[in-house]
């Protein structure tokens, strides 16, 4: 896949122009992670724009003690990774970044990117809608979090990853999706099992298909 289809994918970059998107991509270029490889870790200087053009990215916070993660964002193809890190004022990274499979990503050089926020606006436009979205989503998963159980937190996840990526998708490990979902792996391996043995989802080597939607949006509003 080449840099201009990719930005042309992208939630950032889509509305702009042809001529504005070659440039752009003339001054971006690929880097490829192995799985477990780490894209950046929290606190290293913010010199870039990360997009993904293949693969899975996991944000995450880790623990200071060498404990538990804190999975914050799972990034798939055509998203941004940490975003938000470009605008702070002392831009150090928040948040480390790992790829959770063999993954590909878009690296656009920091200044490049000011320099568009600055001149296009709608760059400008789609990241204050992108920012706006995180900042519901995170409402949202505090919701989930202190009201609803397990089980639906796991549901409304799967039904989610299935929208955005359609069906095969690449499952994080229990840990990871614990993380994720705010909970202990032991939980979320019950749960996975239990919907597998109801026939609502099918697995094969950590790939999910949903096989009963319907099922599954009522165990989400639960």
């Amino acid at each position: 896949m080449e840099a201009v289809t990719v930005l042309a994918q992208s939630l950032l970059f889509r509305e702009l122009e042809p001529t504005d998107l070659r440039a752009l991509a003339a001054e971006a270029h690929f880097r490829l992670l192995a799985k477990g490889e780490t894209l950046f870790l929290q606190g290293d200087p913010v010199d870039s724009l990360h997009l993904v053009a293949q693969g899975l990215i996991k944000v995450y916070r880790p623990d200071p003690k060498g404990g538990r993660q804190i999975v914050l964002h799972l990034e798939g193809p055509h998203r941004p990774v940490a975003a938000v890190a470009v605008f702070l004022e002392r831009p150090h990274y928040p948040a480390s970044a790992e790829a959770l499979e063999e993954s590909r990503v878009l690296v656009i050089p920091r200044e490049v990117f000011d320099r568009l926020v600055d001149t296009r606006p709608p760059v400008a436009r789609a990241m204050i809608r992108f920012l706006a979205r995180r900042q519901q989503q995170l409402v949202h998963l505090l919701d989930r979090l202190v009201f609803h159980q397990v089980g639906a937190r796991l549901a409304e996840y799967l039904l989610h990853r299935t929208e955005v990526e359609g069906p095969g998708f690449h499952l994080p490990t229990n840990p990871e999706l614990a993380a994720l979902l705010g909970t202990a792996p032991e939980p979320v391996s019950r749960k996975l099992g239990q919907f597998f043995r109801e026939g609502l989802i099918r697995m094969q080597e950590r790939r999910v298909w949903i096989e009963d939607p319907a099922a599954l949006r009522a165990i989400a509003e639960e």
